[in-house]
């Protein structure tokens, strides 16, 4: 290939990833010069927004290795890429580098390192990188607000989003998507009515599918259930998929099964592939124990060649990433992984727990629910989290595709108290910090 100047080789390179030829977009990465920032930095940012964290992450210490300076893009990408990761400690990495050049109070990057360690489960080093920049925007506003929101802080969101309005920075739509979120986490009900309306008259926001969802889940979660549906037939557009399943899970956790056919209806009317509602219509009708039912969704899941998405939770040790479903018995721990979750159940049980056998949406004994439970993912990675981590050393951090059910949650805020460890468990919705027997969210979630 004929030599090339920077730009010509950034236009062809730009020009096969527009494509969509993510292959030879790679091939004339690797043949460019490698002495510039800007093909590292475009390559790490559009593997960042493709949801190829891992890919990003390694590309940027390739870029470190080669000697190349990274700029505030290239750092905010990075920081990006470890939040859709939840990988803390090479965020935690990032963030040193960041200290030891003039990027350390810049906005863009402070933005991405806010971001970072709210979804890494980080919320304290969020707020001190918040408080430590020398200029915070929107952006900077919003991504606290929400952080504290997704850890189910409320109370903390909602006084950040004071000190904003004494600010000259105004709130946007985003910033009442957290916090109303923040409302709708802590089941904050007066509040978040307040924030809706004030929304729209004093701020001249009009309200989109977001904001309508916080509140229908706001709304539902509390059992209101007929007000969230008439909110939700209110709408002055088209009611969305994310609306009708926000009511669609506080039908699931209220036993309305009435209301919840009728969410499942509509959503399956506009997607009728719609994995995650066949799934909540099932746990509906098996929490109400018609099991029959559970069988007709089972069975329309089948035909339409649809898969239940398995309980997964994962934890980090030493750079490794360790994973785990339920009753997993191919770990190479094991053996001390079951022994360990023998003696939690010993040492809980001696502190009055009862199993929660309501939590296991399966029609078999009680007997077996009880064992069900006790090898659920999140308690399989906790186990490991303690035989591989020393006592009193930094908390025990899991991540969970899925919803934590009750029982694991009861359980998880024993143990914190019985080994003294704080736990931290992301589930698919928020962040939940057990420590000392109690929970951020209040057991409310």
């Amino acid at each position: 290939m004929p030599e090339r100047n920077t730009i010509s080789w950034m236009g062809l390179l730009e020009f096969y990833v527009k494509s969509g030829d993510s292959g030879d977009a790679s091939r004339i990465f690797q043949e460019m010069p490698k002495d510039d920032v800007v093909p590292w930095s475009f390559m790490i940012a559009r593997r960042a927004q493709s949801n190829m964290g891992k890919e990003a992450v390694e590309l940027f210490v390739q870029m470190r290795q080669a000697m190349v300076q990274p700029t505030e893009v290239t750092y905010s990408s990075a920081l990006c890429a470890c939040a859709s990761l939840a990988a803390l400690d090479p965020g935690t990495q990032i963030h040193c580098l960041t200290m030891k050049t003039t990027y350390d109070k810049n906005t863009v990057v402070g933005n991405a390192l806010i971001d970072m360690y709210a979804k890494c489960g980080s919320i304290k080093d969020a707020r001190l990188v918040f408080n430590g920049l020398t200029k915070n925007d929107e952006v900077s506003w919003n991504a606290m607000i929400s952080g504290y929101s997704m850890h189910g802080l409320g109370g903390e969101a909602l006084k950040v989003f004071d000190m904003m309005q004494e600010t000259d920075v105004r709130p946007n739509q985003m910033t009442f998507v957290g916090v109303l979120s923040a409302c709708s986490n802590g089941g904050l009900l007066s509040k978040g009515e307040a924030y809706f309306k004030s929304m729209i008259h004093d701020h001249g926001i009009e309200p989109c599918v977001e904001h309508y969802s916080c509140m229908v889940w706001l709304l539902g979660r509390l059992g209101h259930l007929d007000r969230a549906l008439k909110l939700i037939k209110e709408m002055p557009f088209e009611p969305s998929l994310m609306a009708w399943r926000a009511l669609l899970g506080a039908c699931v956790i209220h036993n309305d099964v009435e209301i919840g056919k009728l969410c499942a209806k509509h959503i399956l009317e506009i997607d009728p592939q719609d994995e995650s509602t066949h799934v909540l219509l099932s746990n509906m009708y098996a929490r109400t124990r018609r099991w029959a039912n559970v069988a007709t969704v089972r069975r329309s899941m089948k035909t339409k060649g649809l898969n239940k998405e398995p309980g997964l939770s994962w934890i980090e040790n030493q750079g490794t990433v360790h994973y785990f479903t339920v009753d997993d018995a191919s770990h190479p721990d094991k053996k001390m992984i079951y022994g360990m979750l023998e003696w939690l159940n010993m040492k809980t049980r001696q502190e009055s727990y009862s199993p929660d056998r309501n939590a296991v949406l399966r029609d078999i004994e009680d007997d077996q629910k009880e064992r069900h439970l006790w090898v659920h993912s999140e308690r399989l990675a906790l186990a490991f989290g303690l035989i591989k981590t020393p006592s009193g050393s930094s908390p025990i951090r899991i991540i969970k595709n899925l919803r934590i059910c009750a029982d694991c949650h009861a359980v998880m805020k024993l143990i914190s108290k019985i080994v003294k460890r704080d736990i931290i468990v992301r589930d698919m919705n928020r962040f939940h910090h057990f420590e000392n027997g109690l929970c951020s969210c209040g057991d409310y979630w």
